[in-house]
């Protein structure tokens, strides 16, 4: 029992590898129907709410302006990804 307080076990105990403290954050894909306005909206937002670009991709349609190319560029850039949520900003005319 006194082996465990020795000074080289608490010395082996403190460079021992620490183990993750943080749990992983879901990655967020954003595709929106505009390449300028709306990715700066969504971009700010992740500035102010501090989210890593690493789990944060705002990306413009790049397919088209119309709903079903905004939606076809998303499946496009989530091909084998299963980890990740969509949001679609679609703007109604008219």
């Amino acid at each position: 029992m006194g082996r465990d307080n020795s000074p080289k076990e608490r010395q082996r105990r403190q460079f021992e590898r620490k183990l993750n403290q943080r749990a992983s954050y879901d990655r967020i894909l954003i595709v929106s129907e505009g390449s300028k306005t709306e990715p700066n909206y969504f971009s700010e937002i992740r500035v102010a709410y501090r989210l890593h670009t690493a789990n944060v991709m705002v990306r413009p349609g790049e397919l088209g302006t119309a709903p079903i190319q905004v939606v076809q560029c998303a499946q496009e850039l989530l091909m084998g990804r299963e980890d990740a949520y969509v949001h679609f900003l679609l703007k109604r005319s008219g």
